[in-house]
């Protein structure tokens, strides 16, 4: 009886480690791609009048030259933005991981009071 609880308890451990990793990875890719973005956007916010972002009139030679830079940069960011998640990725599937959880202490003082830390 013993023998069967220890190994459902290794079991148990087992696939809770490797969801723990799962989820630091998916929590980790979420944060890379929102970092991302979000400073593209950024840019395209601060900038995009340069190639006519937001413009109802025709594109000029310049905003098109413009807009054709923007893209190479936005896609020269963008690959190495996963290339470096990727490498991130591949590091932390290398580590044993638990996920703590949230975890409250309860202290109480002399006078039997409590109050969380």
């Amino acid at each position: 009886m013993r023998y069967k609880h220890d190994a459902a308890r290794k079991l148990h451990n087992e696939k809770y480690a490797e969801s723990s990793k799962k989820r630091l990875m998916k929590n980790v890719s979420k944060k890379f791609e929102t970092t991302m973005i979000g400073a593209l956007a950024a840019f395209e916010d601060m900038f995009g009048d340069l190639w006519g972002l937001d413009n109802d009139s025709p594109p000029t030679n310049e905003q098109m030259e413009n807009l054709e830079k923007w893209r190479k940069v936005r896609a020269t960011i963008l690959d190495k933005g996963n290339s470096n998640l990727r490498a991130c990725l591949d590091e932390i599937s290398q580590y044993s991981i638990k996920w703590d959880r949230y975890k409250i202490d309860f202290i109480v003082n002399k006078d039997n009071k409590e109050y969380r830390q």
